[in-house]
């Protein structure tokens, strides 16, 4: 299960003053709010204090990260349509996170991710996220 959070941590700004900044950040594996919170706390900041949390949409990650410079964090919302046994379609719609440089690279990630599946699959939007990293 996937959740996102936002850390509160004080940085050193150009001028040297104490500057707080907030920083999302998305916490994998873990199951309770607690576990999240706990690793959010666990961060390598200066005084880091988790002041939001929430369970995330994101079903999982098509990818891994690159390391190349300037990729960040996208959200594909994917659209899977089934035929019901009565005949009747049925549209469900989910998050799948991913690692690209730009939304034509996002796009290109996706599009190989949905191959892998059912044929009736669809991207519906793609959205690049403020997220720093995933914990």
């Amino acid at each position: 299960m996937y959740f996102e959070i936002n850390i509160k941590n004080t940085i050193i700004d150009k001028k040297g003053n104490d500057k707080e900044v907030v920083n999302k950040y998305i916490v994998e594996n873990c199951e309770l709010f607690a576990e999240a919170e706990q690793k959010g706390l666990s961060m390598p900041l200066n005084d880091p204090d988790v002041v939001a949390i929430r369970q995330s949409a994101i079903r999982e990650f098509a990818n891994e990260p690159t390391g190349m410079e300037g990729e960040a964090i996208y959200i594909a919302t994917i659209v899977d349509t089934f035929i019901k046994e009565n005949g009747d379609e049925k549209k469900m719609k989910y998050k799948v996170a991913l690692f690209a440089v730009s939304t034509t690279n996002a796009n290109k990630i996706i599009q190989e991710y949905m191959a892998q599946g059912l044929e009736n699959m669809e991207c519906e939007a793609i959205k690049k996220t403020s997220f720093i990293d995933v914990i």
